[in-house]
């Protein structure tokens, strides 16, 4: 009789606790598959390594023996990245880069060999490559605004091809390449899974060829990310 009187006492105790305090039993919730935190806990964003998948489109200006040998901003420049972001303020991931340089220069006389062509030049570098990169985040994973630095190493598919007229030369090779750069990311809304992103990046390959003694070129994108845990 006294154990159950003891037992209806602390039943009632704990009732009035939980009223005066609405929180108590959201307390004892298992956050492990919430995805809203609580005033309690942080978003998952901040306490496990989550996904983000980005997609960018911007330009690529030329420089060095690539800007003289086609001095024209490249209007198709592509990215799409996938990344495993750390709790803390690394992510490692793996990105896709495209680029395409191409200029025409007006009709004039080319000589090859014996013989003068006459000819509209078009000088053409696509560009296609695959890069592991590592970044830097300089604020938390759940900051509404994220900036970072990066670097990546990987390969290059490159396709350079000059035409003089309907007569085509060129290579075709995979070169060593990298970069680094920086930028930030956006979230639309607080401990969301959407966000826009801008990036800044420099190029470099030592791929080589008749016209080309190395690819360089500084690039500005923007996009947007997907997020998840």
């Amino acid at each position: 009789m006294r154990r159950l009187l003891l037992l209806a006492l602390v039943g009632l105790a704990s009732g009035a606790y939980a009223q005066q305090n609405p929180d108590y039993y959201n307390k004892k919730q298992d956050y492990e598959y919430r995805s809203v935190p609580t005033r309690t806990m942080g978003s998952p964003f901040e306490r496990y390594t989550h996904y983000q998948i980005t997609a960018r489109y911007g330009v690529a200006s030329p420089l060095g023996s690539l800007k003289d040998y086609t001095n024209a901003t490249s209007k198709y420049h592509y990215q799409v990245a996938g990344e495993f972001i750390f709790p803390k303020n690394f992510s490692l991931g793996l990105q896709f880069n495209y680029s395409y340089f191409k200029e025409r220069s007006p009709r004039q006389l080319y000589s090859e060999g014996d013989q003068d062509i006459s000819a509209i030049q078009t000088r053409s570098l696509g560009a296609t490559s695959l890069h592991v990169f590592g970044k830097y985040h300089f604020t938390g994973s759940n900051a509404p605004i994220r900036p970072y630095v990066l670097a990546g190493l990987g390969g290059t598919a490159m396709r350079n091809l000059t035409y003089f007229g309907y007569l085509e030369e060129g290579k075709n090779s995979v070169a060593l390449s990298g970069q680094v750069g920086l930028g930030a990311r956006f979230l639309f809304a607080k401990n969301g899974n959407f966000g826009a992103d801008v990036q800044a990046a420099y190029f470099y390959s030592p791929f080589k060829s008749d016209y080309l003694s190395n690819v360089t070129n500084v690039s500005a994108s923007a996009g947007l990310f997907y997020r998840w845990w």
